[in-house]
């Protein structure tokens, strides 16, 4: 008890600055710059995890998993309109058996007219790159303007690839063409496309269940009617639902769930608003039509102006609740969840679309050059809900873990433990609060007190001699429990996600191990620190490829992380002889050299001031001492006693 006390005296006279931060969880991590009006972003589905970014002015980027370097997939700029913000190449999607066939299908519009071309491509050298000359034309769509060409498509779980169109352009419809059951313009188009290398083979079939195929009146290719300018929309994984941005006119933004023969109401309807245009047909008219109304709308007010339809997210990491909408507003850069009124991000994006990888994860495309991908922030020793680290130890003399909790000052204090313990602290249950756990050697066994309702559990895996190096491998943002057995050299892991067991020979005896995302995919991967020779080796997590780098001493201590806020762990050591840190910074290769800490420090690495980068910070036998990244100001606190041990060393998430 009179430990206890004296913990609580020390709080109330810490010596450090708390950074007041926003309460968001979510942000956004660079993945691509530079690029030159990127449009889209998607997956090719086909097991190589690759990404393809669809770029205005007629070129598709590749980008392999695990790098940030994008390269030419498809050049077709020169049959792509290059006039005009609404003209260009606008839409891409991968033929369901990609893998086998190397079909791939574009749209854009043709620099000659206008018009809106869909065509099939074929990808050549194991599908690596597209062939230009491989194009067969699927449909051509005149248009009578340069504006609302729509130009989203993609491959239902049905099989059969859908087209948004727009109303053809001008404003409000003078055509009134979305209402008119004989125009493509202003639909949702669903085809069959041909997948034969036949000249005499038609270019597409119609499903039989399309509303108006056959002898029924109407254009075959209608799946649905009624829309002003769909830019971007997506099935959702789970359930197959179609979700559609429809760009407004003047006054509404809507989001739509599309669904077979349904009417969204274009020119008639702006969003759930009667325009006046055609007012016989609004409800209580002479004739109205049967009208299905938006699942959210906004207004233009505060500068919003344009829709950017996105996801339901179904990813694995638990970024957002499984089945949330996921939105954005071109014009002011802000992205909502579902009906929300608030936007969880306000970023300064011209959002041109939003995009998913393999695993169900979202980025943000910015016409400006960018992707983003959208994360949940997270952070060593984060006992609360804060994501910043807490000033935390353990003491194995009397088994007990004390922290200070940052969002509130809050000292806590549990029995957890024994003497001959090792800490393991990571984020077991996925809800982004570090666990409570320990690793037996003598037994060989994890023990865990998971933040999400204390539930206690145990895993037998190790034998003593083992180094725990629990982490997350298989990407679904739950620690993995793993050891690493320097006596041969494996590595044992205990994958969250399926509960299989896995085992990796990489390492020797005397290496120290260094887990991290190295290559930002959102798996950590195996690595090594070497003392005898300075070098650290790192498993790629997607490729399996070695990479070797020669970076510090033999007396370094190994202090990896975050650093720059890219997603990518920096390599970086401590040097107790000088009390200085070297750092690799991954996002420019660039070298940091920071004098910070003393002989006697340990390196206690993790985001103190929670704005998503990790800060560089030592523990003086009872004094925390921090760098913050975010405003690069000094933060010291008494915490702890000889003996304890500093939990941030033990935690990576």
């Amino acid at each position: 008890m009179q430990r206890l006390l004296y913990f609580a005296g020390i709080c109330i006279l810490i010596l450090c600055f708390l950074l007041e931060i926003s309460d968001a969880q979510i942000r956004l991590r660079p993945f691509l710059s530079g690029l030159s009006a990127p449009l889209y972003i998607t997956s090719s589905k086909d097991g190589t995890r690759r990404l393809f970014v669809v770029q205005q002015r007629g070129i598709i980027k590749a980008v392999q998993p695990g790098t940030n370097i994008a390269t030419d997939f498809l050049n077709i700029s020169d049959r792509v309109s290059q006039t005009g913000t609404e003209r260009g190449l606008l839409g891409l999607a991968f033929h369901p058996q990609f893998a086998t066939n190397g079909y791939f299908f574009v749209n854009y519009t043709r620099a000659s007219d206008g018009a809106t071309v869909v065509s099939r491509f074929r990808a050549i050298n194991n599908n690596t790159i597209g062939d230009p000359n491989s194009e067969r034309i699927i449909i051509v769509i005149p248009q009578p303007f340069a504006n609302h060409n729509g130009g989203m498509i993609d491959f239902g779980p049905d099989g059969y690839l859908y087209i948004g169109m727009g109303d053809g352009g001008s404003a409000n419809d003078p055509g009134a063409r979305a209402q008119n059951i004989n125009e493509l313009l202003g639909k949702m188009l669903r085809i069959a496309p041909s997948i034969s290398e036949s000249p005499s083979a038609p270019p597409y079939t119609i499903p039989p269940d399309n509303p108006y195929a056959g002898p029924t009146p109407g254009a075959d290719e209608i799946y649905a009617i009624g829309l002003r300018n769909p830019w971007r929309w997506s099935f959702d994984r789970l359930t197959g639902q179609l979700w559609a941005g429809d760009v407004g006119q003047n006054a509404i933004e809507e989001i739509d769930v599309i669904m077979l023969g349904h009417n969204y109401g274009w020119r008639v309807y702006e969003g759930s608003r009667c325009t006046g245009l055609d007012p016989q047909l609004c409800a209580g008219g002479s004739n109205p039509i049967n009208h299905t109304p938006p699942v959210y709308e906004y207004t233009h007010s505060s500068g919003r102006c344009s829709v950017t339809g996105g996801y339901v997210y179904r990813g694995i990491r638990r970024t957002f609740t499984s089945g949330s909408y996921i939105y954005g507003d071109y014009c002011t850069g802000e992205i909502w969840v579902g009906g929300n009124s608030s936007p969880i991000i306000d970023t300064p994006r011209n959002i041109s679309s939003f995009g998913e990888d393999d695993d169900g994860e979202i980025y943000v495309v910015g016409l400006g050059g960018t992707v983003e991908k959208i994360v949940k922030a997270e952070a060593s020793a984060n006992f609360d809900t804060d994501l910043r680290t807490d000033v935390s130890v353990f003491r194995p003399s009397n088994g007990t873990w004390y922290f200070l909790r940052s969002s509130d000052g809050d000292f806590q204090a549990r029995q957890f433990g024994t003497n001959q313990d090792i800490p393991t602290p990571e984020d077991f249950d996925g809800d982004y609060i570090t666990d409570i756990a320990v690793f037996r050697p003598s037994e060989g066994i994890f023990y865990v007190l998971a933040s999400n309702g204390n539930i206690f559990s145990a895993l037998q895996l190790g034998s003593s001699g083992d180094i725990p190096v629990q982490a997350d491998y298989d990407g679904d943002a739950k620690a993995d429990f793993a050891v690493f057995r320097p006596s041969n050299g494996i590595w044992y892991i205990r994958n969250s996600r399926d509960s299989s067991f896995s085992y990796q020979q990489f390492g020797t005896n005397g290496d120290i191990p260094v887990v991290g995302d190295y290559n930002g995919d959102g798996r950590n991967d195996i690595a090594v620190f070497r003392p005898s020779d300075g070098t650290w080796y790192v498993l790629n997590s997607q490729s399996n490829m070695l990479t070797a780098i020669k970076f510090g001493l033999s007396d370094d201590i190994p202090a990896p992380g975050d650093f720059d806020g890219d997603g990518k762990t920096d390599i970086c050591v401590f040097r107790r002889s000088n009390g200085t840190w070297y750092r690799l910074n991954s996002s420019n290769s660039s070298l940091s050299v920071i004098q910070f800490g003393a002989n006697q420090d340990q390196p206690v690495v993790g985001d103190y001031d929670g704005d998503g980068r990790d800060d560089i910070a030592v523990w003086r036998v009872g004094i925390w001492y921090w760098l913050n990244s975010s405003n690069n100001s000094f933060s010291a606190m008494q915490f702890g006693t000889s003996g304890d041990l500093p939990i941030p060393k033990y935690d990576r998430p």
